[in-house]
């Protein structure tokens, strides 16, 4: 897994990248594709460009899955 400063920093590349390309790019959503887990969730959740995330093998394990949802959601 990336580091969180390394996330940030692919985001926030993303994210210039779609203010350089596209009208309104600041209006995109930039969702992290990692591995994201329980554990993780809340430090991935406070990097500025990480708009949401994609949920793989965690959303398999309803405790997971819950506990990711309602830390990015709170």
């Amino acid at each position: 897994m990336p580091t969180l400063d390394r996330i940030a920093k692919n985001h926030s590349f993303i994210r210039g990248t779609l203010n350089h390309l596209v009208n309104n790019g600041g209006a995109v959503r930039i969702l992290y594709g990692g591995s994201v887990k329980p554990d993780n969730v809340t430090n991935i959740s406070r990097i500025d460009e990480v708009d949401g995330m994609l949920v793989g093998g965690a959303s398999l394990e309803s405790r997971d899955f819950l506990a990711i949802s309602t830390a990015f959601a709170g």
